[in-house]
């Protein structure tokens, strides 16, 4: 089957740019240079690389969803799945999706109440390997429309000055 490259950076684009996010802070966060997301949004990667896998997380598709979209599908994203799951469908999270029964009650209530607005998973250096730091930024439940836009601008806001505390401990776990 023919996959079609062009089309997968297409809509890797067009997710990120739904979320607001700047290829800068994508390129910074996967800890590659901006070309490289400038060459997969053009279709010029012609395989599945780790880059690209963590750009399609980053954006919040399931982990199937770049085969999907190379082989003319439309992505699923988490918050699909989740809506999903909410209203009693059976979901299929992937095998990447770390599973919940880890987490505490508590965390697990919060992370099922309220619109989505952003998740995104931080990769740290340490001396001794890699520290994933996972942010799921959620409105209160029930939230309405000027309460989520008011959500989405204090995140927007929050967001820069998180990523710069994650790059200066980034910088001293080298």
């Amino acid at each position: 089957m023919t996959q079609d490259w062009a089309r997968l950076g297409t809509m890797l684009k067009r997710a990120r740019e739904s979320r607001g996010l700047q290829q800068k802070f994508v390129a910074k966060t996967l800890k590659v240079e901006r070309g490289a997301i400038y060459n997969i949004e053009k279709g010029a990667i012609k395989k599945l690389t780790g880059t690209i896998h963590h750009y399609a997380e980053m954006v919040g598709w399931t982990p199937e969803s770049l085969r999907v979209v190379l082989e003319g599908g439309e992505p699923e994203t988490l918050d699909e799945v989740e809506r999903s799951a909410a209203r009693g469908r059976p979901a299929d999270p992937g095998p990447a999706e770390a599973p919940q029964g880890g987490l505490s009650l508590l965390v697990r209530k919060a992370l099922s109440e309220g619109d989505l607005i952003d998740s995104q998973v931080q990769f740290l250096q340490t001396g001794k390997g890699e520290l994933r730091v996972t942010i799921v930024a959620r409105a209160e439940p029930g939230a309405t429309a000027a309460q989520l836009d008011a959500a989405g601008e204090s995140w927007a806001k929050l967001r820069p000055a998180l990523a710069r505390i994650l790059d200066e401990e980034q910088g001293d776990g080298r």
